[in-house]
Formats: structure tokens, sequence, C-alpha cells
């Protein structure tokens, strides 16, 4: 069973629409666009871990995490990519989508990278933070009385990331390994060593305390194009409201949701709070009795009254 769904990052989604309204001979355009080039691999990645997942036979019951933000007591963050919960023991994976030959010097516990073009660089050591997430782990059930054997494993998950031979023995692998991988646990640990109830109540508390982590950045908000944009054309030609509906000039478009993505965007590289002025600024509308009355129609919570009103985006 799937307690913590995995979904698109806040800095995923700000990235998305930013990369959107921002024009491209920005000069900060290609420093967004490679971070988010970086967190579409990274998600690719998990996503392609998970289906592994479906061709694995698992004991009931068992619980899956994806994705676990955790604040600890130290004020540092836990961002584990999944965690396994059964009966038997419990798996934490750290899931990599990155290529090249990977290299471990454990006397200097360094962990390197060398590109197709040669380059060698440095990179986070992945055993680490899994076996960092493994002892947070142990102390929660520490905390909590519970006794449960505690594994990590690191997860490539494309064929163009080569391990060397210095890594041979660590619980890393490509993904088509974690099969086999989890089939040894299981073979190890063949005796449950903790009951439903409990499983499902610490699985439960583990859920209780993630808090998605949010990332500052800075944004350049006044270069982005303004406006509800044409979900059709390729480079955000603006559309214009016509009563009821919005329309594109350019390819005839209409979208009824447009103003709902448009929306999305304010909330995102904006704030949650919008006025009937800041809608007409951001949304491109001329009339502001007719962004009063497109107000009124959105599912959006209203406070103040008159010149003061806001709107509210979501909670």
């Amino acid at each position: 069973m799937i307690l913590l769904d995995r979904q698109e990052s806040e800095q995923h989604k700000i990235l998305e629409a930013l990369i959107r309204r921002l024009p491209s001979t920005h000069t900060e355009y290609m420093n967004y666009f490679e971070k988010l080039r970086r967190i579409h691999a990274g998600f690719a990645g998990e996503q392609r871990v998970d289906a592994e997942w479906l061709e694995i036979i698992l004991p009931h019951p068992h619980y899956f995490l994806h994705n676990l933000q955790i604040l600890n007591h130290f004020g540092t963050t836990h961002q584990i990519d999944t965690v396994l919960l059964c009966p038997q023991f419990i798996l934490i994976l750290e899931i990599k989508n990155v290529t090249g030959f990977l290299d471990y010097d454990e006397s200097f516990n360094q962990f390197t990278r060398t590109t197709a073009e040669g380059d060698v660089e440095g990179m986070t050591n992945p055993l680490h933070q899994g076996r960092r997430h493994m002892e947070w782990m142990m102390v929660m059930l520490q905390q909590s009385r519970l006794e449960i054997p505690v594994h990590y494993a690191v997860v490539f998950a494309t064929k163009n990331a080569i391990l060397s031979k210095s890594l041979r023995g660590q619980p890393i692998f490509h993904v088509s390994g974690l099969r086999y991988y989890v089939r040894e646990l299981f073979q190890q640990h063949k005796e449950e060593a903790m009951d439903e109830e409990k499983l499902f109540q610490f699985a439960s508390k583990l859920l209780s305390i993630h808090r998605p982590i949010k990332r500052e950045m800075a944004m350049p908000v006044q270069d982005i194009v303004k406006g509800v944009l044409c979900e059709s054309c390729l480079n955000g030609q603006t559309m214009i409201y016509r009563y009821p509906r919005w329309y594109c000039q350019r390819c005839g478009t209409v979208d009824q949701e447009a103003i709902f993505r448009t929306l999305e965007d304010y909330r995102l590289l904006v704030g949650k709070a919008l006025t009937n002025k800041s809608f007409c600024e951001f949304f491109k509308i001329d009339s502001p009795n007719t962004a009063y009355k497109l107000l009124r129609k959105l599912p959006l919570k209203a406070e103040g009254t008159k010149s003061n009103r806001k709107y509210l985006i979501g909670n």
C-alpha cells in the first residue's frame, strides 16, 4: 500500500512555470533551464524505480512512503526517495539518475563521476546519504521502542551509469537488480519482527511528520511574460478574454482551463494573495470591472472589502 505517493516538488512546479514565462533571451534563462533539467531527470529516475516495484512480490502488509521529507531535531532535513516498511525489515532507497563512470575511494570517502567527455567530477556520496537516513530511522524506532532490521541501498535508474569495481560489496546497483536485492533481504530476514498493527502505527507516525521542504529561490518576476498563455502555441502567445471565454488570436484556440493554469502560475511565481490590481497586471486585463467579475467566479476565498479586498489561492 502506498501511504505517500510521489509527486512533483514545489520547486519543480516553480521552475516549470518560470521556464514557460521567462524569455529565452533572458540572462538567467539557461541557469533555470539546467536546474529544471536536473530535477526532471531525477523525477524520471524515481518513477522508473517505482515501476520496478510492480513486478516484485511483497508480503502483506507492506507500506510505501515516497519522497518522505523530514526536519530532524538538529534542524537539518532528510529527503528520502523511498521507504518500504514490511513486517520483516525496513528498506530505504536513495535513487540516482546520472550517467558516466562512477568510482569510490573509500580511504578518502570520495565519490567521483567521469563523464563521456572524460571530465572527472566530484559528487555527493549517495552511500553516505542512504546511511544517514538509515541511522535517523533507527533513532526513530528506538524512540518508539520498536525493533526491526533497517537496510539502505542506492539504486541507479539508468544503465548508462557504469559502476566501478571499487563499489563491489556496497549496497549499490542498477534498477534491474532491485528485485534480487529485495529477495535476498527476505531470505536474510525470514521471521516477522513487527506485527501488522505496530507496523501501520509506525508508518503513520512517519507520515505525520512529513513536511514538504520549501527552498527559497530568487526569481526575476519582473521579467516574466504576463497574461493568460495559449497552450497550443509554442512561444507563449497571450490569449484575450471575450466573454465568456479565453481566445487565442493566433491559432483560434478557445480554452476554458487557461485561466486556472495562469492562476497556478501566479501562486507559484508571485504568491497566494491576489488583488484586483495584481490580477489585472498578471492576467493582462484592461478593465478592473471585468477583473472583478472574473475574480468573483473563481474558487477563491475573499477577505476585506472594496479597495482592501484580497483573494486567496488555495488554503
